[in-house]
């Protein structure tokens, strides 16, 4: 199965999101048989260099909604909105981009702050997924606040409804900064008179660390916090402070220790 992820060159955290990914292919490869494929708006360097060695197919792509952050970022007094929030909406376009490489029925997104820790890929191509199937955000058990963190994507089903979402989101990028942006869009553009058209993932295949240790997990997903982020959370992230409970501290510990791994 395709595994994809996305990075801009020019975010402000470029070189904290590359070690979260080189991380994450390293996971992958030591623990699943997962082909990884960057979704990369940038040039040449270091850490492209890494990804080849690795193996990691880098697909050049420049997002659909980059120059309308960018008029955005200008309305609202922050230049950063184009580099830090168009890779995120890169999975938008995922459908074509699978095309264009070929073809898959199905693929595994995932944000960049992730590592793996068991085989994936039987429980995907075995779960349900019309549009797409995803795992809940903050609490377990609630499925109409879902993560896009970890999304299995029906490539064909969502090709079929991708020009009416790229216009949805248009039209109402403003409106979504309010609820974490893409996620925002999925949220509530694949719903209808009855509720959701998403698929449930297991809480397993997109585990919080806050939410405590989990023999069954899957795929750890630092939602919130970052590693790099853990001697500063006081200081400078402290409304992140809330969510470094559970198992973090042994997350990031497990996580620094990979990434010396991976290099």
């Amino acid at each position: 199965m395709q595994w994809f992820f996305a990075l801009t060159e020019d975010s402000t955290a470029f070189r904290q999101y590359a070690e979260m990914i080189m991380v994450a292919v390293h996971t992958a490869q030591k623990f699943t048989s997962l082909r990884p494929h960057c979704i990369y708006d940038g040039a040449e360097n270091e850490f492209t260099a890494w990804l080849t060695k690795h193996g990691v197919k880098i697909v050049h792509h420049r997002g659909f909604v980059r120059d309308q952050l960018a008029e955005l970022g200008r309305q609202k007094g922050n230049p950063h909105f184009e580099a830090a929030l168009s890779g995120a909406f890169s999975r938008v376009e995922l459908p074509e981009i699978v095309t264009r490489l070929g073809g898959a029925p199905r693929v595994l997104y995932t944000d960049c702050d992730v590592f793996f820790v068991a085989e994936v890929v039987a429980e995907l191509e075995a779960n349900p997924c019309e549009y797409f199937a995803v795992a809940p955000e903050f609490a377990r058990d609630d499925y109409q606040h879902m993560n896009t963190g970890v999304m299995l994507m029906n490539t064909d089903r969502l090709r079929e409804s991708l020009p009416e979402f790229r216009a949805y989101i248009l039209q109402n990028l403003a409106a979504l900064e309010s609820e974490s942006w893409d996620q925002a869009a999925y949220r509530r553009f694949y719903r209808d008179e009855n509720g959701p058209l998403w698929d449930r993932l297991r809480p397993e295949l997109n585990w919080k660390p806050y939410w405590g240790e989990c023999a069954e997990a899957k795929i750890i997903h630092f939602h919130g916090p970052k590693p790099y982020q853990q001697e500063h959370i006081e200081s400078t992230w402290p409304e992140l402070k809330s969510l470094t409970g559970g198992a973090f501290p042994a997350a990031v510990e497990r996580w620094s220790q990979l990434l010396h791994e991976s290099r």
